[in-house]
Order: structure tokens, then C-alpha cells, then sequence
């Protein structure tokens, strides 16, 4: 077989500048994938391996010297970072950069058949360990939410349209974890604490932080995030030590969220959004994507952001060079929300904590559904699906609609019952079913769906699976958030 060679690398925030996209555009010819939020896996052909590496460390310093490169610990909405308050928020963002470890890191990666030939990072293991150990925080704009705020330790929410001045609504304690076992390791979503003006936000962040140093278990892997502190502790308690440091949040009620993900309730963001097959930048019989950008691309006036699900999203100034690529695609494979906003973690074999295969499967299994969608009439039903090759959930699969977790390699657990707004964590479905009798299971499952939504077209999925859990058709394993 032969040797394949790629670079893989990293833009700050996923933002990628046109002069970029062009100089990637002229090196290769497609084949492009996003490996994961930030991350451009970029195809390198030489006559040899030494070439491969030097036309990969040359187009890396290409990159580097067109966009200076700054770490960034924050996912910070497309939303917040298109607004005439741009300035302001990425600035704000900046200062909660000390609460956490980056995001995506300035080093890249040149790499045979996914095995690492050379990094500029001279200490690679140190990173992807503190990747993991990172707070995950992000900022967010009501009423939709990109990065899965509920699932994060320290959330902020703008008001839509909101000000600086009018400060943020703070949440914390969210995260995956272990179904069934004790509180502290079971996934928990976040939150809310109040609202604060920027400065009070920035203080309860550093406050959250300390108590969970004093009083939490950050020395045990298991146990270190503060969604651990939360569900031992307490709620009140976590307020109560909040005002016990002065802080005292604002008048104001809880912000509502729409939807979460890729797909939004607005089409005005919808219609920025350019669906990349499992993240892959390439053209097939059935969808030319590749050639359609690269003709489009030159049009381009702002930077495009990699999206956390593998998709592309076009800044508002260049909605007319999205429709351009649209109407270059139109006749090709339609994309549903559902094979939108579905995700996958790498899974076996490319992450060495995988227990089951991941992203080698998930084209298949959106497939699958897609099918099963069509065949009981629910094809532009929205459904929030993901899956995680172990139960470590990179890809948040305890926060979405419908869900497999990975528990030994063919086997899965299935979960259903969270929320399109990502704010409730998913019940037990089935425990270790085999892929072969997935299928089954799906198809199974929608059609009583299709039955119900036929009665109350309300429904969502995540709704209606939630509600025949709670009715003692299957035993929870999660608890909904407090």
C-alpha cells in the first residue's frame, strides 16, 4: 500500500484568511480534510519522503508568515465574531484565555499514514496532554449556540444584539461523563448563575476556578473538572461562595436557546454554511464540492471558519459568493440537517483512547438514517446525532438527540433524549448493542416516532424520546440538569 503524507495544520479560532485558502488551493489540487475544529489535514506528493516533508514545512511557513498565529482557549461564536462589537468580545475572550490551555496550538504536524514525522511543537506529548486536562470555556451568542455551551465548565451568553456594557449571563459545571456511575463522574449540564457586567464575569470565572482547586479533585483525571465540584457540592452552595466574593449577579432571566450546532432555526446562517461529507474537501461523482470552491474562492473578501462538526461557514460579506458556490453545486447530493449537524470523534484507530471505530463509520450510519428519515416522510427533520468512540465523548454524544458511545470494538451503548438546545444530557436506550443491530434499532425507533409526530407535530425527537424514557419504557441514566 502506499505510504499517504500530510500537514496538518492548525488556524487560530478555525478562521482561515483567503490569502490561505488560496495558497492551499494552489499547492494541491483537493483532498483536503478537517481532522477536527481548527485543524486542516492538507495531502503532500513528492517523489520521496523528503520531498513530502519539505513542501509540507514550506507551505507551513507560507501560512505562518500570511497569518500571524496567537493561541486562543475560548470558542468564540461566529455570531459574536461578525458583529460591530467584534473588537470588544475577541478582547474579552482574551482575558478568560488565562483559565485554560489553548484550544488548537500554533505547532503543526507532518505525518505518514497518520504517524507523526515531524512537529514543530518540540514537546507534542505535553500539548495533547494538556488538551485534555484543559477548561473548556466558550463564548456565545443567544439564541443559537455553536460550541455546545451547555457542555462546557465556563460558559458566557450574550444577549442577541447584545452590548459589552450590558455584560454576560454566566454559566458552569457542564461536561460529559460516565452514565450510571456516581454524580461526580456522570455527565452534567451547565448551569446558569446569574448575569454579570465583564469584570464581575472575569472575577466569578477566577473564583469558580479557585474553589475548584480547594476544594475539588483536579490531582484525579476522573474527577478534575468542575462539573465534579457542582454535583458534590451543590448548586446553592457554588452561589452561596460566589456571594461570600461579592459577586451578586444583575436583574435578568435566564437566556432561551433556540438550537445548538451547525444548524441553526435562522436561515440567514444556514445560508452561509458549505456541507463538507465527513469533512473531506474533495470531489465525488455526486458532489464536486472541491471544484466549486476553488472557482469560488478567489471571490473571497473575509476569512471562512472550519465549523466544530467538519463544515465551512462563509462570513456574512461573502453571502454572495456562498450562493455562488450553491448554484455551482445545485443538481448535486442534497445535504439534510441531519447529515449537517451530526459529528463523529476519530475513534479506532487513529485515537489511542478509542474503544470502538468512530469517524470510519459515520458516513455509513448517516446514511442509514438519512433512509430511514426518508422512508416515514421525516427527511428535514433536524435530528442532533454524534458519536463517540469511547466514553470519554469528544464529540459531546451525551448531549445530543440520538447517540452512540463506543464500549469494546462492534459494540455500542445507544443513548436518546437530549435536547436540539443541547441543555439536557441523553437517557440510556440500549446497553452494548452490536453495530449489526443498529439499524434495526434505528429504524424501529423512528417509526413509532413518525407515528407520534403524526399525532403532534411539535414533537421533536429528543422530545419525544425523553418523554417515552420518563414514562418507564427504558430506565434513565442521566438526570436532567438541575
Amino acid at each position: 500500500m502506499r505510504d499517504t503524507y500530510t500537514l496538518e495544520y492548525p488556524f487560530c479560532g478555525g478562521w482561515m484568511e483567503p490569502a490561505q485558502w488560496q495558497a492551499i488551493l494552489e499547492a494541491v489540487d483537493g483532498g483536503c480534510r478537517l481532522v477536527s475544529f481548527s485543524t486542516l489535514s492538507i495531502p503532500l506528493d513528492g517523489a520521496d519522503e523528503q520531498e513530502c516533508v519539505r513542501k509540507g514545512m514550506a507551505l507551513a511557513e507560507k501560512l505562518s508568515r500570511l497569518v500571524p498565529y496567537t493561541e486562543q482557549a475560548v470558542d468564540v461564536g461566529s455570531s459574536l465574531c461578525w458583529g460591530e462589537n467584534r473588537d470588544a468580545w475577541l478582547h474579552f475572550a482574551g482575558k478568560l484565555n488565562r483559565f485554560s490551555s489553548p484550544v488548537s496550538f500554533p505547532a503543526y504536524e507532518i505525518r505518514r499514514n497518520r504517524e507523526c514525522l515531524f512537529s514543530s511543537d518540540p514537546r507534542p506529548e505535553e500539548r495533547f496532554s494538556a488538551l485534555h486536562k484543559r477548561v473548556r470555556i466558550c463564548l456565545e451568542e443567544a439564541p443559537h449556540h455553536e460550541f455546545g455551551l451547555f457542555s462546557c465548565d465556563l460558559g458566557f451568553a450574550v444577549p442577541k444584539g447584545g452590548h459589552p456594557e450590558g455584560g454576560v449571563h454566566l454559566f458552569a459545571g457542564g461536561g460529559g461523563g460516565i452514565p450510571a456511575g456516581s454524580p461526580a463522574l456522570a455527565p452534567r449540564a451547565a448551569s446558569w448563575l446569574g448575569r454579570y457586567s465583564l469584570p464581575e464575569a472575569l472575577k466569578a470565572a477566577a473564583v469558580l476556578v479557585a474553589l475548584n482547586e480547594r476544594f475539588g479533585e483536579t490531582e484525579n483525571p476522573r474527577k478534575r473538572r468542575l462539573k465534579s465540584l457542582f454535583a458534590t457540592r451543590g448548586l446553592d452552595w457554588v452561589r452561596n461562595e460566589l456571594k461570600n466574593a461579592g459577586l451578586y449577579p444583575g436583574e435578568g432571566e435566564e437566556p432561551e436557546f433556540s438550537s445548538s450546532g451547525e444548524w441553526s432555526r435562522n436561515d440567514f446562517y444556514n445560508g452561509l454554511l458549505v456541507a463538507l461529507p465527513s469533512g473531506c474537501l474533495e470531489d465525488t461523482p455526486e458532489y464536486a464540492v472541491a471544484a466549486a470552491f476553488r472557482r469560488a474562492a478567489p471571490f473571497l473578501t473575509a476569512p471562512v471558519r472550519i465549523t466544530p462538526r467538519g463544515n465551512l461557514r462563509l462570513h456574512p460579506a461573502d453571502r454572495c459568493v456562498a450562493e455562488r458556490i450553491k448554484m455551482l453545486l445545485r443538481g448535486s447530493r442534497r445535504f439534510s440537517p441531519l447529515s449537517i449537524e451530526s459529528c463523529s470523534c476519530r475513534g479506532l484507530p487513529a485515537c489511542r483512547r478509542a474503544r470502538a471505530a468512530s469517524s470510519l463509520i459515520h458516513q455509513e450510519l448517516n446514511g442509514w438514517l438519512e433512509e430511514i428519515l426518508h422512508e416515514f416522510g421525516l427527511d428535514d427533520e433536524p435530528v442532533v446525532f454524534r458519536i463517540s468512540g469511547c466514553p470519554n465523548g469528544c464529540s459531546r454524544p451525551l448531549f445530543a438527540e440520538l447517540a452512540l458511545v463506543g464500549r469494546s470494538e462492534g459494540v455500542y451503548d445507544v443513548f436518546a433524549g437530549g435536547r436540539p438546545q443541547g441543555d439536557r444530557t441523553a437517557f440510556l436506550l440500549r446497553r452494548a448493542l452490536p453495530i449489526g443491530k443498529v439499524r434495526e434499532l434505528f429504524r424501529e425507533t423512528f417509526r413509532q416516532f413518525a407515528l407520534a409526530k403524526g399525532e403532534n407535530e411539535a414533537w421533536t425527537f429528543g422530545e419525544w424520546a425523553f418523554d417515552r424514557l420518563q414514562a418507564g419504557e427504558v430506565g434513565p441514566c442521566c438526570a436532567h440538569r438541575p
